[in-house]
């Protein structure tokens, strides 16, 4: 045996039924000769089954290099979804492996693992198309082997080394094993030397071999879609070390490319053999495989047109081949092809010696993708708020493809390389829509704003598996006319919960057309309540314009509103007149008021404040104003806060007045005073149509207190606990309903603990580890009491912490936590009499149980036999067997456990075992 693999191919879409594919290959020897069939093994623990070799007529082929390669095919049909290991055992491997010990006596072995998934459709695991053929190494010389995996859906291939494992020939047990004493090839000569793969090519590479000899190792090649395994092939194959006189031929192949389908790719090969050590070069043959080829047994799993590779060989003393493919929109897909090209140098045959041939491999990557949306064009609708895309239709109209339409605000100018397919993140387009790969038009009317340039890009995206996008399409870049007004300011004049007042302004219309549009016009202004509110009713009487500019016609004073609790939005809408008479022509966008948020912290107060505007507040310096004095209604600038987002629009006020450009009112906050605030915000269009360029508007007053710095410290908390002796032998509460728990605190009494306590609160949780919610404020009388009582109805089973709040509304940390515990009891009679006369008739706990959950209790006569089984919260046995027939006279024997409601984990379980006489 010299190697082998399996293949797995999925034959039927109704069905799971899979074709196998064994490929080995053998010295052609008399093991090879006996061959004939091997036994699959199909991992699902049901079947197996034994195939014959089907090629050359059922007695191989014979591929060079003294190599036969021998294929044994078998379809199965398994019952469910699931991952599967269908494997081959071959009995037995070449004798004197170097790294195997006793290697004729171990099992050859290999295996696929893979993934049957509805979502997988009709999928295969790789094919390997190079041969293990090309096995021979020469002491001292780097040895290569490429197995030149290719996926015909064009998943992602990796590749990994194991070990060689064995399995039986004639059973599907004892496969799969570790073989004993098992070494990799570099590992056996004392001379170190390195044996890798590589995961992205598959390169294995010996550097260098350092004694003769046979050698064998394994690879598995797996299989990724989509960031999912879906499948592992195992390579197991042998090298053979020589020592000739002979050094390896060294190929040249072009660089890796990537070009839009359509294109045609004409690169020539080159390879060169090396001397000898007496200076000998020989003949070359030069090769190439992959999937982008003819098929050599016609199964079509790819899509014409194939590719070409022409060589003459032998060739001396340089060898030269030409690769040609007339790329297609069938080749599309998003991993690269593997392309193997391989020289094998022809020593001369001497007599009595053969000197090896040796091989040197590349792997050759060419990406196929998509090619680009051409001729993409823009054309605006001012009036609808709307763009309507263009273009040429798109020339790989594949089936399931799509393509995907990409907006941003913004121009740019990136311009993509060849193989650069899709939109990178940080050029900040979003994806705002798909439309069939066989459409030419798409119209955007999401969201647009007028005066705003917009950038789109249009991407085509293929379906899986073989999946892949196109390069993006050129940009194009649109800027809506503004046609209409836009408002330029919403400023709070007046914060009063009633007589609130706001002033709006606007521009008159840009990029007007009049001639286009016929006056008289007019415009209506309409509010809503809230920073994003969309509830709009008109404000005001029309407003009658001929746009001169004569008259104070682009302004409005809003009046009678709840600016205190309120923030305001408005819209205004534009009329001109048509034949029908007056006609809405558009609506500008809508803006609010400015809206402050004041929060008090300890002798701070800190400001935030928000906007919802169609202009840009950001970048800009906003302006924090403070009354001077409270109830004066004069406001000092006290800060400039420069902001970026969003996020920075916030200030803290220490009492500092950092503008001293109108006077210094610096103050000491005081949690005993209050501190009002407004705020100016900047902000702009950034157009140079719109005037003025900066936009000021105020935010309504808004007032808040300082946090004293002086904190309430937590009081210390008791409660009354049972006396659980005294509770359990008082029987008046054996038919306890409610149960009370007694609080009591004192204040802490450090010099740094606030004494001024307006409120107690008190928190409750069923257990120290539970969660605790607030039972109770406590506020009276003056001040307030220092006691309460918590009645519950379940038990007295709960804990506590209680915290003090100030005049300020500063709470105190939480108190120490006590916990309060239900005194559990439980306890058989050991007699009773079940003859109906109302007296001692049911066996039951004695006087009154306490706190039971639940009672578990199985009961035997004298002959071990169970006659009754309870599981619940009270127990009531009348005597009555489990079949509901009356018990004789006679002594019964118990077995009873006890669940407890209780915090003490020593008290909540109880087991009692005894006897009870039943009597009659």
């Amino acid at each position: 045996m010299k190697g082998g693999e399996i293949t797995v191919r999925r034959v039927s879409s109704t069905a799971l039924t899979y074709e196998f594919t064994l490929t080995i290959y053998c010295e052609n020897n008399v093991a090879w000769q006996q061959q004939r069939e091997v036994l699959f093994c199909f991992g699902d623990g049901l079947g197996s089954q034994w195939a014959p070799r089907s090629n050359g007529n059922g007695l191989g082929e014979d591929i060079g290099n003294g190599t036969m390669k021998g294929i044994y095919k078998v379809t199965y049909t398994y019952a469910a979804p699931s991952i599967y290991k269908v494997n081959v055992g071959i009995e037995n491997r070449n004798a004197n492996v170097r790294n195997i010990p006793n290697s004729d006596m171990v099992g050859f072995y290999v295996e696929t693992v893979f993934k049957i998934d509805p979502g997988l459709g009709l999928n295969s695991t790789p094919l390997l198309m190079n041969p293990a053929v090309d096995l021979t190494a020469v002491v001292g010389q780097k040895f290569i082997h490429n197995p030149n995996a290719v996926d015909i859906e064009g998943d992602s291939l990796a590749y990994r080394l194991i070990d060689c494992r064995t399995g039986l020939q004639t059973t599907c047990t004892g496969r799969g094993n570790a073989i004993a004493g098992f070494r990799q090839p570099n590992l056996v000569a004392a001379t170190s030397s390195s044996f890798t793969i590589n995961s992205r090519t598959g390169d294995l590479i010996w550097n260098v071999p350092q004694e003769t000899g046979l050698y064998n190792c394994a690879f598995i090649i797996e299989e990724w879609r989509n960031g999912v395994k879906i499948s592992e092939t195992v390579r197991d194959m042998q090298i053979e070390v020589k020592d000739a006189d002979n050094k390896a031929p060294i190929i040249k192949v072009p660089d890796d490319i990537c070009v839009e389908a359509g294109t045609f790719i004409q690169q020539n090969v080159t390879a060169d053999d090396t001397p000898s050590s007496t200076g000998r070069k020989d003949q070359l043959n030069l090769y190439s495989t992959g999937s982008v080829y003819r098929p050599t047994d016609g199964t079509a799993y790819f899509a014409q047109p194939y590719a070409t590779f022409t060589a003459t060989n032998p060739s001396n003393p340089i060898a030269t081949g030409v690769f040609r493919w007339q790329t297609s929109c069938a080749h599309i897909r998003e991993q690269a092809y593997d392309i193997l090209f391989k020289v094998e140098d022809v020593p001369p045959s001497r007599v009595g010696s053969t000197i090896p041939k040796l091989v040197d491999s590349k792997i050759w990557k060419v990406k196929i993708v998509a090619p680009r949306v051409k001729n993409l064009k823009a054309t605006g609708d001012a009036g609808n708020k709307a763009i309507t895309l263009t273009w040429d239709a798109y020339s790989c109209q594949n089936a399931g493809a799509e393509l995907i339409i990409y907006r941003k605000q913004g121009c740019d100018n990136f311009v993509p390389d060849v193989c650069q397919t899709g939109i990178p993140a940080g050029l900040g387009y979003v994806e705002i829509g798909r439309v069939p790969i066989n459409a030419t038009t798409y119209i955007d009317n999401n969201g647009l704003k007028r005066d705003t340039d917009y950038s789109y890009r249009i991407v085509a995206s293929f379906a899986a598996p073989s999946g892949g996008k196109s390069v993006s399409s050129d940009q194009v870049c649109l800027k809506l006319e503004a046609q209409v007004p836009v408002i330029t300011n919403v400023t709070v004049d007046k914060t009063s919960a009633t007589q609130g007042e706001i002033t709006v302004k606007w521009t008159r219309p840009i990029d007007f057309k009049p001639e286009q549009f016929k006056g008289p016009y007019q415009y209506r202004l309409f509010r809503a309540t809230g920073l994003t509110g969309t509830s709009f009713a008109q404000v005001g009487a029309n407003i009658n314009t001929d746009l001169s500019g004569t008259v104070a016609d682009t302004v409005f004073v809003d009046k009678n509103l709840n600016t205190q609790d309120n923030a305001y939005r408005y819209r205004l809408l534009f009329y001109y007149t048509s034949a029908t008479g007056l006609t809405l022509l558009d609506s500008t966008e809508a803006a609010s008021s400015v809206r402050l948020t004041t929060t008090a912290d300890v002798r701070k107060v800190v400001l935030t404040w928000q906007a919802n505007t169609p202009w840009s507040n950001d970048n800009q310096t906003h302006r924090v104003y403070r009354e001077t004095r409270p109830g004066s209604g004069v406001f000092t600038r006290i800060a400039d806060v420069t902001v970026q987002g969003a996020s920075t629009y916030t200030f803290t006020d220490d009492g500092q007045d950092k503008i001293a450009s109108d006077g210094s009112f610096p103050v000491k906050m005081s949690p005993d005073s209050s501190y009002c605030y407004k705020v100016e915000t900047v902000g702009s269009y950034n157009s140079t149509k719109i005037k003025p360029s900066l936009l000021n508007n105020f935010s309504q007053i808004s007032c808040a207190t300082p946090k004293s710095d002086l904190i309430p410290c937590p009081p210390v908390l008791n409660i009354d606990l049972l006396d659980c002796d005294a509770y359990t032998k008082d029987n008046s509460n054996c038919n306890q309903t409610t149960f009370e728990n007694k609080l009591t605190w004192t204040d802490a009494t450090g010099a740094n603990c606030d004494k001024d306590i307006v409120k107690y609160t008190l928190y409750y949780a069923s257990g120290p580890d539970g969660a605790f919610t607030k039972i109770a404020d406590i506020t009276t009388p003056n001040p307030p009491a220092h006691n309460y009582t918590h009645t519950k109805t379940d038990s007295y089973m709960g804990c506590y912490y209680v915290t003090a709040t100030n005049k300020y509304g500063t709470e105190s940390t939480r108190s120490n936590v006590v916990c309060k515990d239900n005194c559990p009891s439980f306890s058989l009679p050991n007699v009773f009499t079940p003859n109906g006369d109302g007296k001692n008739d049911i066996f039951q706990a004695l006087k009154c149980p306490r706190f039971v959950q639940e009672v578990t209790i199985s009961i035997y006569n004298r002959n071990g036999q169970k006659v009754y089984d309870y599981t619940g919260p009270k127990l009531e046995w009348d005597g009555r067997d489990s079949a509901g027939n009356d018990s004789p006279s006679g002594t019964y024997f118990y077995n009873c456990s006890v669940k407890f409601l209780t915090l003490d984990a020593a008290k909540n379980s109880l087991t009692l075992k005894g006897y009870i006489e039943l009597i009659k």
